[in-house]
């Protein structure tokens, strides 16, 4: 380019306007149009984003409102008391008795206990007692009529499960309830209007959108589209209700395009199978898109203008004056020394007319007197600031811990309070403990000690809500085991355990030396017990050859220290039977001496 300029025979106004063009106006016409387009698409792709973020509020927000329902209706279902008084075998001597039970229980629990205040929905509870009353309004006698309805056969179809089904312009949940007997004692309904539905549905910014909720065989349950209610979508394009990514559809019927988003509302189990379908018209996101880019260009085409405009009023101010000087520097080359006015800004082309003037003053004087500029070149020393940026660390002295603690522990016992005294005594030697501990393994009395004040802590903490019992073998407690290996494994009983019982929870501890030398250690609890698919995942990780890297201390993590230090024969197994409660057995060598790299250490007790 700068050949270019160098060869052309061009006055340099023509030059700078090329270069104009060629350096400014151009590329920020391309730029302009790149940023355009990529806007374009960035706009599709972000209303698509914000529509998903929204009908994944809009799922969450229907998922809570049937999550109260459900909850209701679960609540109810596992009330023995409710139970009993509905159960077919009771008999009601007179209706005083059955208005008294009435107001007693059946009345409170519905409207107080579970602070039932939803006027929208509608609770029925469908008892088969032949001697109990009815109100007519939630307690309703199940006759041959009420036996007939949707809600109450899909109840005892289901056997006790939750089910979900549609009724007229309503959604109901009905669960089943038996007496010990398994027989049916009631089935518990909660009606919900679709209009509840609906109203979630309308939170959101609608903006052209279709919005429906729809089950697995394509019923539409609720719409924003109130045509749609009743029907079904299931031959639509667009009812794909596996799909877990935004997706592009054509009705070519109607000649229209969407952008699909299918969020999941359940799996049938605890939510129903539902699927909240969003359809937004690609058509409104493209004319969105072709508004901002005409507003662009329009934007971009003026500014390049009033740019292209500015920049020439700028150009001709500067080459006027630079065709002013050279007209005159054509004049003195005839001969005629004269200055030149120059009324223009002191830029380089004022001083160089300034300088041209200098010239003509001085060049009567001496023509051939050379001027010798003396450029003195000053050493200018750069200063280096050093900068150092300290960090300030507060250390908790573990001394001033002890102490404080020792104080208020002597403060609660001086007031009297002994309990809360042994409680932070307990704490603050548990604490040195921890503190204090050195190396990977101490002895087992000092575990069994830690495992002592923790559960001293959690006695205080639920009083007679936890039980706990330990039975040591004495001959081990001088045994080394890896530290921090059975009260991580109490803690776990304690917490998911003993503390899921309302009260009467029990831990139990025991400690027994086996053959080989082996010593084995059992935390039994009496706590609800883990599921069974959990428990079939605590197993595969337990099984899985992978060190766990999370710097917690649980199930996982002393089953791999313990497999480290002592081989894959010894570990942690889990139990946990259908009838409730959790056995964890943990089982290592008995060592007396100090573990070694290669196997069980350097002494084994025999």
């Amino acid at each position: 380019m700068m050949v270019f300029f160098q060869n052309v025979r061009l006055n340099l106004r023509a030059k700078l306007i090329i270069l104009y063009f060629l350096t400014i106006f151009i590329p920020l016409l391309v730029t302009g149009q790149v940023i355009l387009s990529m806007s374009g698409k960035k706009i599709i792709e972000q209303t698509t984003n914000i529509t998903q973020g929204s009908s994944v509020q809009t799922a969450r927000n229907i998922q809570t409102l049937l999550s109260s329902y459900v909850d209701i209706v679960n609540r109810l279902s596992v009330d023995q008391t409710l139970n009993n008084y509905l159960n077919p075998e009771r008999v009601y001597e007179s209706e005083l008795d059955s208005i008294d039970a009435y107001d007693l229980y059946l009345k409170p629990v519905t409207y107080y206990d579970f602070n039932y205040k939803e006027p929208a929905a509608e609770l029925n509870i469908l008892f088969l007692n032949q001697t109990l009353l009815q109100d007519y309004n939630i307690f309703i006698h199940a006759d041959d009529k009420v036996r007939q309805r949707a809600d109450y056969l899909a109840a005892v179809h289901g056997e006790g499960a939750l089910v979900w089904g549609n009724k007229d312009d309503k959604v109901y949940i009905a669960r089943s309830i038996y007496n010990n007997n398994r027989q049916l004692t009631a089935v518990i309904s909660m009606q919900i209007p679709e209009s509840s539905l609906y109203a979630l549905m309308m939170e959101t910014d609608q903006s052209g959108k279709t919005m429906l909720i729809a089950d697995r065989s394509g019923y539409t349950i609720s719409s924003n589209d109130r045509e749609l209610i009743g029907s079904f979508i299931d031959k639509k394009d667009y009812f794909q209700p596996d799909a877990s990514q935004p997706f592009d559809m054509k009705e070519e019927r109607a000649g229209k395009s969407y952008k699909v988003i299918v969020e999941p509302l359940g799996n049938g189990k605890q939510y129903p199978d539902w699927r909240l379908f969003t359809l937004i018209p690609l058509d409104r996101l493209i004319n969105d898109e072709q508004t901002i880019r005409r507003t662009g260009l329009w934007v971009l085409a003026l500014g390049l203008v009033v740019s292209c405009g500015i920049f020439i009023l700028a150009l001709n101010r500067i080459t006027d004056r630079v065709k002013a000087l050279v007209k005159k520097m054509q004049v003195v080359k005839n001969g005629e020394l004269s200055v030149l006015k120059d009324k223009g800004a002191k830029d380089e082309i004022g001083e160089l007319t300034s300088n041209f003037n200098e010239m003509i003053v001085n060049l009567e004087r001496s023509i051939y007197e050379n001027y010798e500029v003396n450029l003195k070149l000053k050493d200018s020393t750069i200063k280096k600031q050093e900068a150092e940026m300290y960090a300030l660390q507060n250390q908790i002295n573990p001394h001033f811990l002890f102490n404080t603690l020792e104080s208020i522990r002597m403060g609660l016992h001086n007031k009297g309070d002994q309990e809360t005294a042994l409680v932070v005594m307990n704490f603050s030697k548990l604490f040195r403990h921890l503190l204090n501990w050195q190396g990977e393994f101490i002895e087992l009395r000092e575990e069994i000690d830690l495992v002592r004040k923790y559960l001293v802590i959690q006695k205080y903490r639920f009083q007679e809500r936890v039980q706990y019992e330990l039975d040591i073998d004495q001959s081990l407690t001088g045994a080394l085991i890896p530290k921090l290996t059975i009260q991580p494994l109490v803690e776990n009983a304690v917490k998911h355990g003993a503390e899921s019982v309302r009260d009467n929870g029990r831990i139990r501890l025991s400690i027994e030396k086996m053959a080989d030398p082996v010593m084995r250690i059992v935390i039994e609890d009496n706590g609800r017990g883990i599921p069974a698919e959990t428990l079939r995942q605590i197993r595969k990780e337990l099984e899985s050859q992978e060190i766990k890297k999370s710097g917690s201390i649980g199930l996982k993590n002393v089953h791999d220290r313990i497999q480290l230090h002592f081989g894959n024969k010894f570990g942690v197994t889990i139990e946990s039977p259908p009838e409730g409660g959790t056995r964890v057995c943990l089982t290592m060598p008995v060592v007396t001496g100090i573990p070694g790299a290669n196997g069980y250490g350097a002494e084994l007790a025999l």
